[in-house]
């Protein structure tokens, strides 16, 4: 009887234990998306009010070359204020997306605010240094690096729910060396010796120790136009002859036929060293389907005005939760969610049909987390960016022995430098090397690793 009353009692904790566990998958879920939403309205706001600056950019420059004159004040102060929004807009949304999340019953976590805090002596150590001021050649404003740790530090203080694909103005110039490609680790990790005998064979047979790897690729600084974490993808052209010629039906076509007779109509001299700034589209809103291999499974093909890459939201989110059945500790609960601003122009047409940045973004959707351009190459990832900017540079420098303790990467790294663990993988591929295929193109495999992110 006793035994049964045991038994009872461990199957009702056990049922409990897995309600709590689906519920806080749910929490996690709603918490994820509502996040991933908030960053990217403030995404929309950003580009709309950016659009909106180009066409009072656009209305100075009528003023100026009509009356003329060089630019004035007005376009100047325009120019100023688009920097700022394409930088700290963003960043505000970062500041929405760790709200929405704590609103849906989502805690801190530490190792979020760990991370950050990395990112934090990045910023006053090497860009204070390296890089030109956030809202360059906009004088005079020398201190904003440090005004930007100081914005991050209060995240930081208040806690972190959420982390995001953050894209660091530091970056390697290419990924090609072994170690910056995460696919390396996850494969040690899962002892994936299918992944070595496919991409890594020649390093898995003759690797000895550390000092092999070479150098790491040269860091490139990226000139500061779009914040670190849900960047909007723009650019910026100083032209005056850069003025688009706008289709007949938009509210705005006659504006910029103003602005193209009244440059025709300019003193050629005064052209010359005539200076308008205007914020366009990057290379990054791309259309999806040009991305994305022939044969991908779509449901449904994508509507022309809406069938654009660029700007989007991915954050992610890690809950604890407690057990009271099993000796192991509690369960890990990771959520990633991604979200993007859309709209579209009279016509309709792609917001970026016409190169030129417009007010057109009127709705905020989730979107699958791989089709995300901001949570490509590891940005995603607990730790992997702390990993690659700190300590894997100690590593080349001076070996394993400074390896962190704390950091997965670390982790995986200190395993492959054990000669056993490199032969066991040998011997297996020699015996097993016929069980290993290489998936076709567009299968979503190969070197990188394939998909994370399969919801």
């Amino acid at each position: 009887m006793t035994m049964v009353v045991v038994m009872l009692a461990f199957a009702a904790l056990f049922y409990f234990d897995v309600h709590k566990l689906l519920h806080v998958k749910a929490v996690s879920r709603n918490a994820g998306d509502a996040a991933a939403l908030a960053g990217a309205r403030w995404q929309a706001i950003s580009l709309n009010l950016t659009g909106d600056l180009n066409l009072a950019q656009a209305l100075a420059h009528i003023e100026s070359l009509s009356a003329g004159q060089p630019p004035g004040a007005d376009a100047e102060a325009i120019e100023e204020l688009q920097r700022r929004i394409a930088f700290a807009g963003p960043v505000f949304g970062f500041m929405a997306a760790q709200q929405a999340a704590k609103n849906n019953g989502i805690f801190n976590q530490p190792q979020f605010a760990d991370s950050l805090r990395a990112h934090i002596s990045i910023v006053e150590t090497e860009y204070v240094q390296t890089l030109p001021e956030p809202f360059a050649p906009m004088p005079p404003y020398g201190n904003a690096w440090m005004e930007y740790a100081d914005m991050l530090r209060v995240f930081v203080e208040n806690g972190l729910a959420v982390d995001a694909a953050w894209t660091y103005f530091g970056a390697y110039a290419n990924t090609n060396h072994l170690l910056l490609n995460p696919a390396f680790y996850d494969a040690i990790a899962g002892r994936s010796w299918c992944w070595f005998h496919n991409n890594a064979m020649d390093t898995l047979q003759n690797y000895s120790d550390w000092t092999e790897w070479g150098d790491l690729p040269l860091i490139l600084r990226a000139r500061p136009v779009n914040a670190e974490v849900f960047g909007l993808h723009l650019q910026r052209f100083g032209v005056i002859d850069r003025i688009p010629v706008l289709n007949p039906d938009l509210s705005w076509a006659e504006t910029f036929t103003r602005l193209r007779n009244a440059r025709a109509d300019a003193d050629p001299e005064l052209l010359e060293d005539y200076d308008a700034n205007w914020a366009y589209y990057s290379g990054r809103w791309s259309s999806w389907s040009a991305r994305i291999p022939e044969g991908f499974p779509w449901d449904a093909d994508i509507r022309p005005e809406f069938n654009y890459g660029g700007a989007d939201a991915a954050v992610s989110i890690r809950t604890e939760t407690e057990r009271h059945t099993g000796f192991q500790g509690g369960d890990t609960v990771n959520w990633t969610a991604g979200a993007k601003p859309f709209g579209a122009l009279e016509g309709p047409a792609r917001p970026n049909t016409y190169g030129l940045v417009l007010p057109a973004f009127t709705d905020v959707r989730l979107i699958p987390i791989d089709a995300t351009l901001s949570a490509g190459g590891g940005a995603l990832r607990p730790g992997w960016l702390e990993f690659i900017m700190i300590y894997l540079p100690d590593y080349i420098a001076h070996g394993p022995s400074v390896l962190p303790p704390g950091n997965w990467y670390a982790q995986q790294l200190r395993t492959w430098e054990q000669n056993q663990f490199r032969q066991s993988g040998i011997q297996w591929i020699l015996a097993n090397s016929a069980r290993c295929h290489r998936p076709p193109p567009g299968s979503g495999g190969g070197s990188s690793g394939g998909t994370m992110h399969g919801h």
